[in-house]
């Protein structure tokens, strides 16, 4: 049998570690990713490939578009529509129990969709510089935001290159999310669910029919700031969310989502707003604080045990590994209310080497990038938890940023996490970790400071390569239209 590197660190390892309790770690799936750059494990451990087509592109965006003429905003010129206040800004406006009567989302619509700023809350809840209390679900405020800064816009639409339609989709789906809280005078008849967005396709059809006939639609795009999940009801009205993805000019559109379906051509997921928006300085302070952060664990858990968690569960199932584990740390979000608060996560992954990313209610969680943003190494169990999804924003290469172990080889009377975490080096966690501080700047949306006055990024952030990446997907399109 030919020779093996050995894993630096491990040359010493008493490879009896790999039987417990009659089970012996041999003949893992192939579908387990050790992610070791080429170093082999002892020979008894099977190391798994991740499939080339969860390879990203994000290597191909490392800069913004090169111009030609001395014109900056060659191919980068977008168009925004100038919508009806209902389909955006009038939500914000009833922002106080006025969607739903139930919910305030006016805090975290403060800011542009960043949130209310944490620099003047008490020193017990302090991080530092930089952090808001930011909900997930606003990321269509931010882009928006976001876009009235965009220095290539164009009040010319023969010059566009794209359209945006700047709806707050996922907002105003809690009209018909939960209808039997709104407040509103809106009629609803049949399927309420089938209504979501077929106003704003009459808008389009009576105000901008001769721009979308140019290429079908195809050169528009728009932000949902949900899971596609929430935009797929099925067409008997039963289960949750919406109907609005089936509507043909909706699916003509490309559209942004924190998580896309994997198979869908016009989807395009771009990472969760976090709480953390710097301005560059803030930024360079905290990549060098999380290269030198002492990590006292080796890995972290952080969610909640939700009452309709079964206990054999896969998230269960490891929450069960960390909390018998004196190097784990857990912080339990269902009591803390993470999302809003980012401070106890924030800490305990910055305490960390790993943190474990199980899929939520869907394959992917914020939790992911708020790990990475802590200089945490994320450790994920599923392809669609990330590899499948942000190809515009993370590396071309898994290895580079990630631990990846199936589902399957996590079994009730099999392997430990811990025991296989254990086996990375230390020289290999540092080269993960620098390789994740690299990533950072293009994980966070950035706040108004980070933006000269020419409008230009000078340091891409999550918008600027979501940007990026739609103008470089809507001209191929229109491509290959022109090409049929």
């Amino acid at each position: 049998m030919g020779s093996k590197t050995v894993l630096p660190g491990t040359e010493k390892m008493d490879h009896q570690l790999l039987r417990k309790g009659g089970f012996v770690w041999h003949g893992l799936s192939m579908k387990t990713e050790l992610q070791l750059s080429g170093q082999a494990f002892p020979d008894n451990v099977n190391v798994g490939v991740i499939p080339s087509q969860h390879v990203s592109l994000a290597t191909k965006f490392q800069g913004m578009p090169q111009v030609d003429g001395g014109d900056r905003c060659l191919g980068r010129k977008i168009y925004m529509y100038t919508l009806p206040s209902r389909y955006n800004t009038n939500l914000l406006r009833n922002c106080e129990f006025g969607v739903v009567q139930w919910l305030n989302f006016c805090p975290h619509a403060a800011n542009g969709g960043l949130g209310q700023s944490h620099d003047n809350v008490p020193a017990e809840m302090s991080i530092g510089e930089g952090w808001y209390s930011t909900d997930a679900y606003m990321l269509e405020v931010i882009f928006h935001s976001r876009m009235r800064q965009y220095s290539c816009l164009t009040t010319d639409t023969s010059m566009a290159d794209a359209f945006f339609v700047p709806y707050y989709t996922g907002l105003d789906a809690l009209y018909y999310l939960y209808p039997e809280g709104n407040l509103t005078n809106r009629l609803y008849s049949g399927n309420r669910s089938k209504q979501h967005g077929q106003d704003l396709i009459a808008w389009l059809e009576e105000n901008a029919r001769d721009l979308w006939k140019r290429h079908g639609g195809k050169d528009h795009f728009m932000v949902m700031g949900r899971t596609s999940w929430d935009f797929i009801k099925n067409g008997d009205g039963r289960g949750w969310g919406t109907g609005i993805s089936y509507l043909p000019h909706i699916s003509n559109m490309s559209t942004l989502l924190i998580e896309k379906r994997p198979w869908v051509e016009n989807e395009q997921a771009v990472p969760y707003p976090t709480a953390f928006h710097p301005t560059s300085q803030q930024l360079q302070n905290w990549i060098s604080k999380i290269k030198t952060s002492k990590r006292t664990y080796l890995l972290a858990y952080a969610g909640g045990i939700r009452p309709t968690m079964q206990d054999t569960s896969f998230r269960n199932r490891l929450l069960k590994q960390c909390l018998n584990s004196s190097s784990c740390i857990t912080v339990d979000c269902g009591k803390l209310k993470c999302s809003h608060n980012p401070k106890p996560i924030t800490n305990a992954f910055l305490q960390s080497n790993f943190c474990l990313q199980p899929r939520g209610d869907t394959p992917t969680r914020r939790s992911a990038f708020d790990a990475m943003i802590a200089g945490c190494i994320p450790v994920f169990f599923h392809e669609d938890s990330a590899y499948t999804q942000y190809t515009w924003h993370l590396p071309e290469d898994p290895h580079n940023y990630s631990v990846y172990i199936s589902e399957d080889d996590v079994k009730p009377e099999g392997m430990r996490v811990e025991d296989l975490l254990r086996l990375y080096s230390k020289n290999k966690i540092v080269q993960l970790r620098d390789s994740i501080a690299q990533l950072i700047p293009r994980l966070l949306y950035s706040n108004r400071q980070f933006v000269t006055e020419s409008g230009e990024n000078p340091n891409p952030d999550a918008f600027d390569i979501s940007i990026l990446g739609i103008l470089k997907k809507i001209g191929k399109l229109k491509l290959k239209i022109s090409d049929e």
